[in-house]
């Protein structure tokens, strides 16, 4: 999978934008903005960004980024 810079910002804007939201909140909204299309990524390519990121995170990161994953492909 190719993760061009864009996308990669676009994530990072997405997530910079709601800060001090609650963890459930945060899932809830990223979820929600990745599958209706706001967020400016496909939920396919969410999905590869997530899993390409997560072998190098801390144990307690990787927990966040699962539960997002898990509710990605869930909904």
């Amino acid at each position: 999978m190719s993760t061009g810079n864009q996308d990669m910002r676009k994530l990072l804007q997405v997530v910079q934008s709601m800060q001090g939201k609650s963890e459930d909140e945060l899932i809830r909204e990223m979820v929600t903005m990745i599958k209706s299309g706001k967020g400016g990524i496909t939920q396919e390519k969410a999905v590869g960004m997530i899993k390409a990121i997560m072998p190098v995170l801390e144990p307690q990161q990787r927990k966040k980024l699962e539960r997002l994953l898990k509710e990605l492909q869930s909904r």
